[in-house]
C-alpha cells in the first residue's frame, strides 16, 4: 500500500478501536502533523509511515523523536506484540491499520495488542541496494564517497561482491534520489545522512543474519578492553567500539567482526560456545582500512548500526553521539 493509504487505514482503526477522533492538520509545516483528540485535549504528532518487519528500526525513529518539534507517532501496515512491547519500553507511540497502539501523553495512556495483520496490507517492496550485496556497497561508498567516481571494479573490490551487482545497485541509488548521475556529472551522494539512516534500518534484517553470527563466554570477560585484537584480523564493534570511540558507555556486552576464521582468537582466548553468550563474533564484510581506524573498531556507521539494532535506551543514547560527532557532514571523512 501507498503511505497515504496506510496512514488513513491506521487513523480509522485508532478510531474504531479506541472511540479517540484523529485528524491531519493543515498547517504548512516541513511534515504532515496528525492531532489526536481526547476529551477535549489535542496532542500532535509528526506521523511516521514505516513497514517495521522486526523491531530494529525503532532506535532510529525514536532518535528522530526525540529532536523533533513534536513527538513521531510511528504508523505502520501491522505491529506484533513484541515490537509494540519494545515500543512502550522505548516511550514511542505507534499506530497500526489493524488498530493495535500506544500513546502516552499527559492524562492520555492507549495501549492495544493482538490485533491481526490486515489480509490486504503487504511489505514494501525490495530495492537493490537494499540486498545483502546492496547494502556492501552502499557500506563502501558512504565511508568512501570517492569510490562513487571510481570504475565498478574498484567498487566490486573495497565492497567484496560480484562486479556486476554494483551498475544495478548505482542505478537504484540514483532512481531513488540518493545518488547524482554521472551526466552532466560528476557523480556523488545525494544527502549522505538520508542513506546512512536507510543502511542503519536494512542492515540488521538483511545484511547481519549473513554474517555467520557464533556466540562465546570468555573466563575473564572484563579484561578484553585493553586487549589488541587486531593481531586476529578482529575489529571492535557494537558496545566496546562506541565507549573507545565516546568514552561513555560501560559495555556490557562485546561483539566482534573477524576476517576469516576466528579460530585463532577462539583458541588464544579460551572462548567457549554459548548461545547466550556475551561475546558476538561476525564476519567482516568491507575492506579493513587501518589509516582511517587506527583503534581497531570498526567504521563509526557499523557502530551506530550494532547500537541502534540493540534498542537498548542507553546504546541508542550513545548512538546518538556517535551520529552527531562521527557522522555528520562536518566530521565525515573524505
Amino acid at each position: 500500500m501507498k503511505d497515504k493509504e496506510v496512514l488513513q487505514l491506521a487513523i480509522a482503526a485508532l478510531e474504531a478501536a479506541t472511540g479517540l477522533h484523529a485528524q491531519l492538520t493543515d498547517r504548512a509545516e516541513p511534515e504532515a502533523l496528525l492531532d489526536i483528540v481526547a476529551e477535549g485535549r489535542v496532542v500532535r504528532f509528526v506521523p511516521t509511515i514505516k513497514v517495521v518487519d522486526r523491531f530494529q528500526t525503532l532506535g532510529t525513529l525514536k532518535t528522530k523523536s526525540d529532536s523533533a518539534p513534536y513527538p513521531r507517532l510511528l504508523v505502520a501496515p501491522h505491529i506484533t506484540m513484541e515490537t509494540a512491547e519494545r515500543c512502550r519500553a522505548l516511550r514511542l507511540p505507534f499506530i497500526d491499520t489493524a488498530g493495535n497502539a500506544y500513546i502516552e501523553a499527559p492524562g492520555l495512556f492507549v495501549f492495544v495488542t493482538g490485533q491481526r495483520r490486515p489480509q490486504r496490507v503487504t511489505t514494501a517492496p525490495a530495492f537493490r541496494a537494499l540486498t545483502p550485496a546492496g547494502l556492501k556497497i552502499t557500506f563502501a561508498l558512504l565511508n568512501h564517497p570517492e569510490l562513487v567516481a571510481v570504475p565498478y571494479r574498484e567498487i566490486a573490490q573495497r565492497a567484496k561482491v560480484a562486479l556486476g551487482t554494483v551498475g544495478e545497485v548505482l542505478a537504484d541509488l540514483e532512481e531513488r534520489g540518493h545518488l547524482a548521475p554521472d551526466k552532466p556529472g560528476p557523480r556523488r551522494l545525494l544527502a549522505p545522512e538520508r542513506l546512512q539512516e536507510e543502511w542503519v534500518t536494512h542492515y540488521p534484517i538483511k545484511l547481519r543474519p549473513k554474517l555467520n553470527a557464533r556466540r562465546f563466554t570468555a573466563p575473564d570477560p572484563d579484561g578484553w578492553q585493553n586487549l589488541d585484537i587486531r593481531p586476529y584480523g578482529a575489529y571492535w564493534g557494537g558496545e566496546v567500539a562506541a565507549a573507545k570511540l565516546t568514552g561513555y558507555l560501560k559495555p556490557e556486552r562485546i561483539t566482534l567482526y573477524v576476517e576469516g576464521k576466528p579460530d585463532k582468537l577462539i583458541f588464544a582466548q579460551r572462548l567457549r560456545p554459548d548461545v547466550k553468550g556475551e561475546i558476538e563474533i561476525l564476519e567482516t564484510f568491507w575492506q579493513p582500512d587501518e589509516v582511517r581506524q587506527p583503534d581497531g573498531t570498526v567504521p563509526p556507521l557499523l557502530v551506530y548500526a550494532d547500537l541502534m539494532a540493540s534498542t537498548d535506551p542507553r546504546n541508542i543514547e550513545t548512538a546518538q553521539l556517535i551520529r552527531e560527532h562521527h557522522l555528520s557532514p562536518a566530521h565525515r571523512t573524505a
